[in-house]
């Protein structure tokens, strides 16, 4: 085999922002490799990090010709295991034989969970009690993605479990108001019935666990959306791993998941102490916390030490930016966190993180130091308890610029007298949606200020705008005046 064809990635890999695919060049901003093409190559890598919608950049790189000859991984990865049902080969050393699942779905589906137990070494299938589908939105699958699930859907398949949605790419109601042109809405609302006719429930938010999809501990599910695998593993306790989104529509519809990763408590005790220095002030802060571990340790399962105190909110924001930066699928914090009493592993190691290492990772993820054109706020979506911190803030105040609040349309409805509250400082309350997957520099935007670590990864490694990270309470008073 030539070596020319051989491209070894020297460190993980965002599928979603790190690959172009349209020309299948590698565009992560942090990657040595930054430049390469992967197109046509044998493409040797530890494992992905970040999104779980990779899982579709395949299917877009294959419809441009650009896909890699095959993926050789090191480490077992769902996302990446993914691409083999795009017709791209993943294989890695010494895999192990596996069978396929006994179930009543399509022969390509089967054979897939096949090939993932054989990758991932696992000895059985488990029935999964719930799913969460990732990639919903146009703006992260495309004509590729949406072609995949007509095609699923025209051939009449069912779920076969409980099966929430993710967001899509507008507000499915106000979505002329957001600016989003007719070619693209029709293109969002096709993807919608698509999901809808195989029986997924429309729910559109990446915080499943608000509406509905809580998982008992020690439950198994599969769940793709990265943050909210970091929340169901982390906080609930439930079992998944970081799973690509095609593999959810897979899962979905067989019922059936193979028993690896995450699924074995083994691989769930920690391998990482964290020890914090100081206090963290406010949710951002712990979501920085939690991506500046996550680039550290991207594949690791860390224990936080040194936190007294700790919600649900901020909980959902460390787990949603460690997955961000990194592919961090469980984290326990001591004294708090359901599984924070099981043993580490031998030989964990222990890093200490302060205020330095806090402002650094602010920095890092501030890209721009001009006024923004506007202001993004539910990364994660909000809940109601965060709805009611910005109603608070807004209140006697008007917004100089535009001022977007995402949450899902359930906790909207049941909150809709909060949400006229905040909208009448001249914010807008949108729902179905978020800032990372709506189409954001194509409405005209290039400048973005938010509260959200993973937000600001993505709105520029993604999107393409410049970024600056703030707590809420700055961000109100720098960019809204008294009314």
């Amino acid at each position: 085999m030539p070596m020319n064809e051989i491209l070894r990635l020297s460190k993980p890999i965002s599928w979603l922002d790190g690959i172009d695919p349209s020309s299948g060049k590698i565009i992560q901003p942090d990657h040595p490799q930054r430049g390469e093409s992967i197109a046509g190559k044998i493409v040797v890598l530890p494992y992905s990090t970040g999104s779980t919608v990779g899982a579709y950049t395949f299917f877009r790189l294959v419809k441009a010709g650009k896909h890699p000859k095959k993926i050789v991984l090191e480490q077992p990865d769902s996302v990446t295991i993914s691409a083999e049902l795009a017709g791209i080969p993943v294989e890695i050393p010494m895999a192990r034989k596996a069978y396929k699942p006994k179930a009543e779905a399509p022969e390509e589906f089967l054979r897939f969970l096949e090939k993932e137990a054989c990758i991932s070494g696992s000895k059985e299938f488990v029935r999964v009690s719930s799913v969460h589908i990732s990639g919903v939105s146009y703006t992260t699958i495309g004509d590729a993605g949406l072609e995949f699930l007509e095609g699923v859907a025209d051939k009449g398949l069912k779920v076969k479990v409980k099966s929430t949605i993710n967001p899509t790419g507008m507000d499915l109601v106000r979505w002329r108001e957001m600016g989003i042109s007719e070619n693209y809405a029709e293109k969002q609302l096709r993807i919608v019935r698509a999901l809808l006719r195989i029986g997924a429930e429309p729910s559109f938010t990446c915080t499943p666990y608000l509406v509905g999809n809580r998982p008992r501990q020690g439950s198994h599910v599969c769940w793709g959306e990265s943050s909210a695998v970091a929340f169901a593993n982390s906080v609930l306790g439930a079992r998944t791993n970081r799973e690509g989104g095609v593999k959810t529509v897979v899962s979905a519809i067989v019922g059936l998941t193979p028993k690896y990763g995450m699924h074995l408590e083994e691989n769930r005790r920690p391998d990482l102490v964290v020890r914090l220095e100081g206090f963290l002030e406010g949710k951002t802060e712990f979501g920085v916390l939690g991506y500046y571990v996550g680039k550290m340790a991207p594949k690791s399962v860390p224990i936080y030490e040194g936190i007294s105190k700790a919600s649900e909110d901020e909980l959902k924001a460390m787990g949603a930016a460690g997955a961000a930066s990194g592919s961090i699928e469980l984290f326990h914090v001591k004294g708090i966190t359901p599984e924070a009493s099981l043993p580490c592993k031998e030989g964990c190691e222990a890093i200490k993180v302060g205020k330095k290492e806090i402002k650094e990772t602010v920095e890092l993820l501030s890209t721009s130091g001009s006024n923004p054109d506007i202001v993004v706020l539910g990364c994660p979506h909000l809940s109601r308890r965060e709805l009611q911190e910005i109603a608070d803030l807004l209140n006697g105040r008007r917004v100089k610029v535009s001022f977007w609040i995402f949450t899902s349309r359930l906790v909207f409805e049941r909150n809709v007298e909060l949400c006229k509250k905040i909208e009448r400082s001249g914010a807008k309350v949108f729902c179905d949606t978020c800032m990372v997957v709506c189409p954001l520099r194509d409405l005209g935007y290039s400048v973005a200020a938010t509260d959200s670590p993973k937000a600001a990864r993505y709105l520029r490694t993604f999107q393409g705008l410049e970024v600056i990270l703030g707590e809420i309470k700055s961000l109100v008073s720098l960019y809204t005046t008294r009314s």
